[in-house]
Parts: structure tokens; sequence; C-alpha cells
């Protein structure tokens, strides 16, 4: 187990091989071997070695907030298909608390209509004067038996408003199966392709940081919690199980110096 781990150090973070770790004591088990971790100090030291060589997480992945969606707006030609339909992502990605792969898709060969967001998984509430969008998630990551769930969106301030965006794209894209998310070019909006045309934007616009196509649900979290929504509400609208919700909200420098003129 100590060649094993060692193996894994060299592309694998010392949290990810404890829970490979995890996986071998569970087949053990399960095979009747008593638990292999029990009174293995040298693989404690070497674990311990991982993680001190590895050194520190990568840097944290900054919020997509409310300002920051104004800023990629500004920078959309929406008349353009591709940008319709960039900007439709990001307000879903961000009013929907979607996980990166809830809405976007790798390539058309690992397409698949039982898993991945499609036109028929959009549904609005009147045609005539639509209000909310009402968007079934089949599968996620904290649903591995794909169960499914609803998530309703319901009209923001323009043009921050995903009910308008996803309308708008939609009657340019038509009902076409296939991904709900492509390019002109028919090919699916990739996690890549979101987060390296996200990170152009803000990087043209002068704002640098980590950012992904995850900042999304990061930055709609991080807004809640700001605008004084309870936290049951928080963890409801990101589907969150437990209270792992809490790591997704980013509270800014500034709101923390503010409070030392309290502690006085």
């Amino acid at each position: 187990m100590c060649l094993f781990v060692s193996f894994l150090a060299d592309s694998v973070q010392h949290s990810s091989i404890k829970v490979y770790l995890s996986a071998v004591r569970s087949l053990h088990i399960e095979q009747g071997f008593p638990d292999p971790l029990i009174n293995c100090l040298r693989l404690q030291r070497v674990l311990r070695g991982i993680k001190r060589s590895q050194g520190s997480p990568a840097a944290q992945r900054l919020p997509v907030t409310d300002r920051i969606l104004f800023v990629i707006h500004q920078a959309l030609d929406l008349s353009s298909f591709d940008h319709c339909m960039f900007w439709a992502a990001c307000t879903l990605g961000y009013f929907g608390f979607l996980r990166s792969a809830e809405f976007t898709v790798s390539n058309l060969a690992s397409f698949s209509p039982e898993y991945h967001l499609s036109v028929s998984d959009v549904a609005v509430d009147s045609h005539t004067s639509p209000s909310c969008l009402r968007i079934w998630i089949k599968a996620s990551k904290t649903d591995p038996f794909r169960k499914g769930c609803f998530v309703h969106i319901g009209l923001g301030r323009s043009p921050l408003c995903t009910v308008q965006a996803m309308l708008s794209y939609l009657s340019r894209r038509g009902e076409e199966p296939g991904p709900l998310f492509v390019l002109k070019s028919g090919q699916p909006l990739s996690r890549a392709v979101l987060t390296n045309w996200l990170r152009q934007i803000l990087s043209t616009a002068g704002i640098s940081g980590n950012f992904s196509s995850h900042s999304f649900r990061i930055g709609a979290a991080t807004v809640a919690a700001r605008n004084g929504v309870p936290d049951h509400l928080i963890q409801a609208l990101g589907r969150w199980t437990s209270n792992a919700y809490q790591l997704y909200i980013r509270t800014p420098s500034e709101a923390l110096a503010g409070l030392s003129n309290r502690l006085a």
C-alpha cells in the first residue's frame, strides 16, 4: 500500500488518495479479510510526506457574483448565436445553482439524453406571459440513482434574467434533439469551453483570479448569503444534502475587516 500511494502521488491529491485507500479497505472487509489500515504507522508517515510534498492546494476558486454577471453581459453581442447561447448558459448555471456537469457536455459522442440536459427538459409556466422556468435535472453528483429533480427559476431583474435569456436562446436554437447548449458549429458547450470563455472575458475586463465553470454555483451561494437568504433556503436552492454549502460561501475581506470595530 505504501508503493500504491506513492504511485498515486504523481497524479492524485492527498485527499483523494485517502479515498482510494477507503475503497481498498472496503474491498478487504467485504471479502472477509481484516482491516488493512489498522496499525499502519509506515503508511501514515508516507501519507504525511505526500501531503507535505504536494504543498498547499490550488488557489481557491472565486465566485461569479451578480456584479461579474453584468461584466459578462456587457462583453457579449447577443445578436450572435454563440454569444446568446453562452449568456443563457451563464444565467442558468448561476440562478439554478447548477454544477458544471449538469449543464455542459464534453462532446457529442458522450451526450446521453438519459443524463444530460436537452430542450425537452426545459418548461415555462405560461407561453403567453412566462414568469418561471422549470428545469428537469435528470442526474447529478449527489443523485447516483438518477431519481432526478426539478429546479425552478423565476424572473430576474433585466438583464440578469434566466427566463429572458433562455427563451431568447431557445427561440433561435429550435427543438432539435441533442444537448441543450450547442454552438453554431453544432458542438456542445463543454466545461473547457465555458471556463476558457469566462476567463477570457474577465481577463479582458481586468478581473484576475481563479475562475472556473463551478464559479457560478459558488457565486450564487455567496450572493444569496450576502443578501440575507436563510441558510435552509440556500441549501434547498443548491440541492445540498449536508452543510457542505457553507464551503461555497465566500466572505469578502472588507466584510471581515469591518468587524474589528465590533470587538472593542
